[in-house]
């Protein structure tokens, strides 16, 4: 496939680095010089300097022979001013990064066929979205639903409370326990392997289990936690992360939002409506403890400062708080913060690119999901007739090495298979891959 993606900032340079794994013709579009020379040096991709908005830049990308157009620059007129232009051209599909809401909110007088975007993805909502579903599972580093949330795929790290350390694999759990899930990806130190059974839970390991969801307990319960609901929310950053979190949140808890800008502080509180508004610094310890860090069941760090998320996580960790969460968009801190203590991250460059890469890969895939600070993803599949993967127990269909069929749906059924196990016509499976195997997990079940 040919795609043009607009913007070789992180959340583009992310995406080119993630489909040129898959073999696609990519040329990307920046006006920093600087951001150029670097996908450059690091991609095998073409590079276009110049003025995405520009018509005479596009044609040089070869936009009006391409696929898809991929706009992701940082400024949302440019994004859609693209789209419109590749929409005249026939490009196919086109997709846009904007983060004004009147651009894609329903009651915009412009809808998305007449600027001519098939899909618009909005950074800080996916955030949102993806913070809100770690907090229904405290527990859990990470949580990806399949299935309207028959089938979790939950990240879990293994402290030295888990009852289950330095065993392999095959004897976690009994045989009949072992029916229900599947370890399907772990990271040790800085590799990431799809375990067998010969492989070990060891203590700082990240874990990633799918299972059905009314046996989660019994999940969090071998790795020796529990499914505890969370009541009291702290939020840091009155960004539109904050604010938007915020909103979404204090219909269902409590939630007290910090902000270290006076104005934005007294803006936000008149905004929200049932949310608690402080004005303090996120790193004083001495302050958070005086507007109720001590009793909160979680704290969540959204401010535009890695280095503040990460601090304040850590000392929301230290003074107890069962749950913490760090907005953190430098990629190279991700496989560092479970070790250290935080609980869960989030990544507005993986957010972003993972709501992109599910809208390309469609077809017989469903569904795509990107695993933090791992180098894996989870990829939900439908069986087709006529393919040849039907009828053939799964020890038999020689899938490259760094993949693993971790779950079955058949009808209202869900299976977690072992060597046996048979697909059929209209199956759908899940399959947890690591990069460098994803084009040839495509090929197989295209």
């Amino acid at each position: 496939m040919k795609i043009v993606i607009i913007g070789a900032g992180e959340v583009g340079f992310y995406l080119a680095k993630r489909l040129s794994y898959e073999k696609h013709d990519l040329v990307l579009i920046d006006i920093d010089p600087e951001k150029c020379a670097r996908v450059q040096e690091a991609l095998d991709v073409g590079v276009v300097q110049g003025n995405a908005s520009s018509q005479s830049v596009l044609k040089e990308a070869g936009l009006g022979s391409s696929d898809l157009l991929i706009a992701a620059s940082g400024v949302d007129e440019v994004n859609i001013l693209a789209c419109m232009i590749a929409s005249k051209m026939g490009v196919k599909r086109r997709v846009a990064r904007v983060r004004n809401p009147e651009y894609y909110h329903p009651s915009s007088i412009l809808k998305p066929e007449d600027l001519g975007v098939d899909l618009f993805i909005h950074p800080e909502e996916e955030v949102i979205e993806e913070i809100a579903r770690l907090l229904m599972r405290a527990s859990a580093s990470e949580v990806i639903e399949f299935e309207q949330g028959k089938i979790l795929l939950v990240g879990l790290k293994l402290d030295p409370n888990c009852p289950n350390l330095n065993k392999p694999l095959k004897e976690i759990g009994t045989e009949e326990e072992r029916k229900n899930f599947r370890v399907v990806a772990m990271l040790k130190g800085e590799k990431t392997i799809i375990p067998t059974g010969e492989d070990y839970f060891n203590k700082n390991d990240q874990v990633f289990v799918i299972t059905k969801r009314d046996y989660l307990p019994q999940v969090l319960a071998l790795t020796g936690k529990t499914d505890e609901k969370l009541e009291r929310i702290m939020i840091l950053g009155g960004g539109r992360i904050g604010r938007g979190l915020a909103e979404k949140l204090e219909k269902k808890v409590e939630v007290t939002l910090i902000e270290s800008n006076r104005e934005k502080s007294i803006q936000i509180a008149s905004q929200l409506k049932r949310t608690f508004v402080y004005q303090a610094d996120g790193t004083e310890i001495d302050t958070l403890a005086r507007e109720g860090l001590l009793n909160m069941d979680a704290f969540i760090a959204v401010t535009s400062d890695d280095e503040i998320n990460i601090l304040s996580c850590l000392l929301a960790k230290h003074l107890g708080i069962h749950k913490t969460i760090a907005l953190v968009n430098k990629q190279t801190y991700l496989p560092l913060l479970p070790v250290i203590g935080i609980d869960s991250t989030v990544n507005v460059r993986i957010a972003t690119g993972s709501a992109i890469l599910r809208f390309i890969r469609r077809g017989a895939i469903l569904s795509a999901a990107t695993l933090h600070g791992i180098d894996a993803e989870a990829i939900e599949f439908e069986i087709p007739k006529s393919n040849k993967l039907v009828g053939k127990p799964l020890k038999e269909l020689g899938l490259p090495r760094g993949a693993i069929i971790a779950a079955i749906v058949k009808g209202d059924d869900v299976i977690i298979p072992y060597g046996n196990s048979v697909m059929e016509p209209g199956d759908k499976a899940i399959v947890v891959v690591l990069h460098q195997a994803i084009p040839s997990i495509e090929k197989k079940f295209s």
